[in-house]
């Protein structure tokens, strides 16, 4: 709620689909779907409820965020785990 700037009186309106991958850009305060590639407008597709149009306003994630989260990715791989004694 507090996230996306969702009122209140909206929250009891949204519907969140289970197994459905969503993407909360900090940056823009706004959410996004991973695109499934089936070319399908994912708000025809899944019921998100009346008040989705507080959920997803216009958000677009550029190269720079899938950039910045495979050098994060990237980082953690290489960074020495620690070792557990038995």
């Amino acid at each position: 709620m507090h996230l996306c700037d969702i009122p209140e009186e909206a929250m009891n309106q949204l519907h969140l689909p289970n197994g459905l991958p969503l993407v909360y850009n900090v940056k823009r305060k706004c959410i996004t779907l991973l695109d499934d590639g089936s070319g399908r407008d994912p708000m025809e597709v899944h019921d998100f409820g009346p008040a989705a149009q507080h959920l997803f306003r216009p958000c677009e994630l550029d190269d720079d965020f899938f950039l910045q989260m495979e050098e994060q990715i990237s980082k953690a791989d290489t960074e020495e785990k620690p070792v557990l004694a038995a």
